[in-house]
C-alpha cells in the first residue's frame, strides 16, 4: 500500500520493516553522508549506510530516486523525522538552477548535484565538528566510534549492537582522563567543558535556531573548541542557518583561485566577499564547493 505525504510528489511504501520515499531528485545519499558534514555513518558491502542518530539505528540506501530505510527502535514519526533529516520538502531543483547562475559553480553543482544539506541534531553536530578541528575523517569517525561505545546506550539491530551518542548530562560527568581513552586527546577538555555547558544549561543548544545567525554564533563561540569555522558548520548543519559559510583550508584556497587570482586573503574579507556575492543561502554554495574541492585537490582532509 502506497501513502502519500505532505510535500510535493515524495510519497513511502512500506516493504516489510522498510519504507521507500519515492522521486526524490536531485538525491545522492553517498555525497551527504561521505561528504563530511556528518561523521556517523558507515558504507556498508552492499552500498547501504548504517547510523546511529539521535538515539535510533537507521539503515538507508539509495536506488535511483528512491530512499529505502529501515530503523529501530520502531517510531511511528520515522517518515517525517527523515524527510526532515535529509531536507526532502526542499526544492534542490531550485536551489541547483540559482547555483548555476553564477558560471564558476557550474562544474562543482553539476559534479555534486544532489548534495543535500542535513538537518542534523545539534548536539551531535557540536561535538562532532569539535573533534573534527586539525583532524583527518577517518579518525574523526573513529574517535567519534569510540566516545559512543564508551558512554553511550547499547541499541540492538539484525543481530548486532550499535550505540547512541551520549547525551550532554552523560559526558559531563565523565573525567577528562576517561574521555582521553577515546583517542579525542587535546579535544577530551573541550568536549567535557562543552558537555558541562549545554547540560546545565549555560549553552541551550536546542533553542539557539531561534537566534539571528551571528547571536546563535555567539553562544557557540563560548563554548571550548568552538572558534568561527566550527561555529559556522554547527549552524549550517544543524540549525538550518544558511548564511552561514564555513571557510577551512579547501574553500579559503577556492574562493581565492575563483575571485582573487590566488592571492592570499583574510577570513574576513572572504566572509564579506561571500555574503556580497550569494547573499542568504551563501551556505549552499558553500556546500557545493567544499565537496567539490576537497575530492578533485585532495582527500581525507576535515572541514
Amino acid at each position: 500500500m502506497k501513502y502519500y505525504g505532505e510535500g510535493k510528489s515524495a510519497g513511502f511504501t512500506a516493504e516489510g520493516m522498510a519504507f521507500i520515499i519515492e522521486n526524490i531528485q536531485p538525491f545522492n545519499l553517498g555525497i551527504m553522508l561521505d561528504g563530511g558534514q556528518t561523521f556517523l555513518w558507515n558504507r556498508q558491502k552492499d552500498e547501504s549506510y548504517i547510523g546511529v542518530i539521535s538515539g535510533r539505528v537507521l539503515k538507508v540506501r539509495q536506488q535511483k530516486g528512491c530512499l529505502i530505510f529501515d530503523s529501530f527502535p520502531e517510531d511511528e514519526n520515522i517518515v517525517e523525522w527523515i524527510r526532515d533529516y535529509f531536507d526532502l520538502d526542499r526544492d534542490y531543483n531550485s536551489i541547483e538552477k540559482w547555483l548555476c547562475e553564477y558560471k564558476e559553480l557550474i562544474p562543482a553543482v553539476k559534479y555534486c548535484s544532489g548534495n543535500r544539506i542535513l538537518h542534523q541534531d545539534p548536539w551531535e553536530t557540536t561535538v562532532s565538528f569539535i573533534i573534527s578541528a586539525n583532524n583527518s575523517i577517518p579518525n574523526i569517525k573513529k574517535t567519534i566510534a569510540r566516545i559512543c561505545e564508551y558512554f553511550g546506550e547499547p541499541l540492538q539491530f539484525e543481530g548486532k549492537t550499535y550505540y547512541a551518542f551520549p547525551l550532554p548530562k552523560v559526558l559531563a560527568e565523565v573525567p577528562e582522563g576517561e574521555l582521553r581513552k577515546t583517542r579525542c586527546g587535546f579535544r577530551a577538555k573541550y568536549i567535557a567543558e562543552t558537555a558541562r555547558m549545554v547540560a546545565n544549561g549555560e549553552v541551550g543548544l536546542s533553542k539557539l535556531h531561534e537566534l539571528p545567525t551571528q547571536k546563535a554564533r555567539e553562544q557557540l563561540m563560548r563554548l571550548p573548541g568552538v572558534g568561527r569555522k566550527v561555529a559556522d558548520c554547527i549552524l549550517l548543519f544543524s540549525m538550518q542557518k544558511y548564511d552561514a559559510f564555513p571557510i577551512d583550508v579547501w574553500i579559503k584556497r577556492v574562493l581565492e583561485h575563483l575571485y582573487f587570482k590566488g592571492q592570499n586573503m583574510s577570513q574576513n574579507k572572504l566572509q564579506e566577499f561571500t555574503s556580497q556575492r550569494f547573499g542568504s543561502m551563501k551556505g549552499f554554495a558553500q556546500h557545493y564547493l567544499f565537496h567539490y574541492t576537497r575530492t578533485l585537490w585532495g582527500k581525507d582532509i576535515a572541514r
